[in-house]
């Protein structure tokens, strides 16, 4: 029987090449491929020479599609914008205006309280 020849044709998460070879054989020759998200971010993943590009790629920056165009990126997806909300912005999603202001009042009183304690000693 022949030998058998075995490659690496990837590698490791983040693109980065691995053992120069994998049992023996070479390393697949590869190419970086740069894409741009909505965000300018750009990632440049390594891949096999002889492989197609894909369209578009995950940033690894802000996980929004990222594409080979950079004056042309895709369009954001999901709630991109979601994670973005301060305190209190998720704080006035769960309660009223009218809970929050005796929240509020609530816990000046216990500030005010602690304070003057912490004087009095």
């Amino acid at each position: 029987m022949g030998s058998r020849r075995t490659v690496l044709r990837g590698g490791r998460l983040g693109g980065a090449a691995g053992a120069e070879v994998d049992r023996g054989g070479p390393v697949e020759p590869r190419r970086a491929v740069s894409y741009w998200c909505h965000a300018g971010h750009e990632s440049r993943p390594q891949l096999a020479s002889d492989v197609v590009a894909p369209d578009t790629w995950e940033c690894v920056v802000c996980g929004q599609p990222a594409g080979v165009d950079k004056d042309e990126p895709p369009a954001r997806v999901g709630a991109a914008g979601a994670s973005h909300k301060t305190p209190y912005e998720f704080l006035m999603m769960r309660r009223t205006e009218a809970e929050g202001e005796k929240l509020l009042e609530e816990a000046l009183a216990n500030l005010h309280d602690s304070r003057s304690s912490r004087r009095s000693r």
